[in-house]
């Protein structure tokens, strides 16, 4: 990959998109909140899979192709996700894609059938794919450059929110009020705030001053030479490997594996469960805090820093691989801590892919970007799932050990890429 082939323009430094910081607060505030339901369908399923297997009468490997699809249509959206933001506008493509959530879940709760199930599931993956790319346009458009890492870790933070509920409140809610009415209301929740987002969410701010020359965006720019100049850019390659090694662990545990490994091989009960997972979301909310806080904006400490914590989980799989039957519960809380707060540190790839390109570039460069992470955790659900029946005689414990290790390879592959990505013009 090249070094560059077109720099960023340079950032303005007004204080603001307009004077109107209030409504910049509050479409942004209706877009995450549009990206908390989002997350909150695309983690269901990992606290949902104990009653989906005996709902679908399923095993693991159903199990893995219901996830790997709904990320499969996430990820193959995400570039023209990223296109449509920049282009038709995040007014439209929120609402759209949450209508697909709210339909998507509607089929889930009443199908009983395994094609039903994925038919629901993908159509939740096709909402989930527009939400992250068109809330962060909204961020370009409504906040100056020099806020948009922090306003895009609070957007992490939102997310992290939506799998809050995700965790042990729906699992109370399966228990309490049942299949049907636990994902039916969701999709009249979800269908309320698609209305709200065509009601309230506006694409930019019209009072504020007209972008410089250089940032505007050129007139009947083709897709092709977009997408070659985001590329192109070594921040863009460095902040893909960046979300694949961040984001993808986390994905793998709180979106499928988490519940079953560390009820089966872990011996773990179901409201145990529940608090375990909820523990690695705090960890994804407080890691996309302090992202937001400290390091966002800064590009020597937001590379030293996303490289450390790629370090660290490479090392909490290897223990997670390695250890020897059952993972005592104090390394068990510290390993989904780190693997939580890893995952909140992926928003940083965001803020790296936005300085290095133009801003009317943004959507796509973040719908790339996006890319990293979840075409790993395509590959991982598919894995997990594949090797888990080639063993299904194994004991659970050393089966899950087994089935993680392509998990850590993927991560120690991303984490060299991102090694050798490194801007060396800074030592």
């Amino acid at each position: 990959m090249s070094t560059t082939v077109e720099a960023a323009p340079p950032h303005r430094a007004s204080a603001g998109p307009g004077g109107s910081s209030r409504t910049a607060w509050l479409v942004w505030g209706v877009g995450a909140l549009c990206y908390c339901a989002a997350l909150f369908h695309r983690a269901g399923l990992g606290v949902a899979a104990p009653e989906a297997v005996q709902r679908f009468d399923a095993g693991p490997g159903v199990l893995a192709i219901f996830s790997a699809l709904q990320l499969g249509v996430y990820l193959v959206l995400q570039i023209p996700a990223g296109l449509l933001a920049d282009r038709l506008g995040p007014r439209k493509v929120i609402t759209g894609g949450m209508v697909a959530l709210a339909v998507g879940s509607a089929v889930f709760a009443l199908s009983g059938s395994i094609v039903g199930g994925i038919a629901g599931r993908m159509l939740i993956g096709f909402g989930d794919a527009f939400m992250f790319t068109n809330v962060l346009r909204l961020a370009a458009h409504w906040f100056p450059p020099q806020r948009y890492g922090k306003v895009a870790a609070l957007t992490g933070l939102a997310g992290g929110l939506g799998q809050v509920v995700s965790t042990l409140p729906l699992s109370l809610s399966l228990h309490s009020l049942g299949w049907v009415p636990t994902f039916l209301g969701a999709a009249a929740l979800t269908a309320a705030l698609g209305l709200a987002a065509a009601l309230i969410i506006r694409d930019r701010d019209t009072s504020a001053p007209a972008p410089a020359q250089e940032e505007a965006e050129p007139v009947g720019e083709r897709i092709v030479h977009s997408l070659r100049a985001v590329i192109a850019q070594r921040g863009t390659g460095h902040s893909f490997w960046t979300h694949f090694v961040l984001m993808a662990q986390f994905v793998a545990i709180t979106t499928l594996w988490g519940g079953p490994w560390l009820g089966e091989a872990q011996g773990r009960g179901q409201s145990e469960v529940g608090s375990l997972l909820l523990l690695s979301v705090l960890g994804f909310i407080a890691g996309s805090w302090l992202a937001g806080q400290y390091v966002s904006g800064r590009p020597r400490r937001r590379e030293r820093y996303t490289l450390g914590l790629s370090v660290m989980v490479v090392v909490v799989w290897s223990v997670m691989v390695g250890w020897p039957g059952a993972v005592p519960l104090p390394v068990l809380v510290v390993a989904l801590l780190a693997i939580g707060v890893a995952g909140g540190a992926a928003m940083l790839a965001f803020d790296g892919a936005r300085m290095a390109n133009a801003e009317h570039r943004s959507g796509t460069a973040t719908g790339v970007v996006n890319m990293g992470g979840f075409s790993a955790a395509v590959l991982i659900q598919l894995l997990v799932g594949g090797v888990l029946e080639l063993v299904s005689g194994l004991d659970p414990a050393v089966g899950y050990r087994w089935a993680f290790t392509p998990v850590l390879v993927l991560l120690v592959i991303g984490t060299g890429a991102q090694w050798w990505l490194r801007d060396r013009s800074r030592r």
